[in-house]
Formats: structure tokens, C-alpha cells, sequence
């Protein structure tokens, strides 16, 4: 695939029938900062469900 990834994750999941979009998120505070721009980009065009999953290593607090 090329494009951008938002983009190509949108025309996958209406291509595919997806119900479901699992994304990461970096955990920080604040919606702005909550999610990458690539996140932020799938959960606003989404035709489907988006999960936010926190990514970091296992123990590993965000920044507070």
C-alpha cells in the first residue's frame, strides 16, 4: 500500500468490512496528545469502531 497511512487504513477496513480498528496510543495526557496524528486520523474518519490500546513497555508509567 502506499498513501497515507490513515488514509489506507480507512479504504482497508471498508474493502475488508471491518468492525473494529485497534490503534495505539502513546497515554499521555490530553485528547491532543492522547493519540499520534495517525490515530488521530483514523478515529475522525473512521466508518467503524476505534480502540485507543496504551503502548510502552510492560511497567512502564506515562509521562505525568
Amino acid at each position: 500500500m502506499v498513501g497515507m497511512p490513515d488514509t489506507e487504513i480507512h479504504r482497508f477496513a471498508e474493502e475488508h468490512d471491518v468492525d473494529l480498528i485497534v490503534v495505539g496510543s502513546h497515554g499521555r495526557h490530553g485528547f491532543a496528545l492522547l493519540l499520534g496524528s495517525t490515530s488521530t486520523g483514523v478515529l475522525h474518519g473512521a466508518q467503524c469502531d476505534v480502540l485507543a490500546v496504551r503502548v510502552g513497555k510492560k511497567g512502564e508509567k506515562s509521562d505525568e
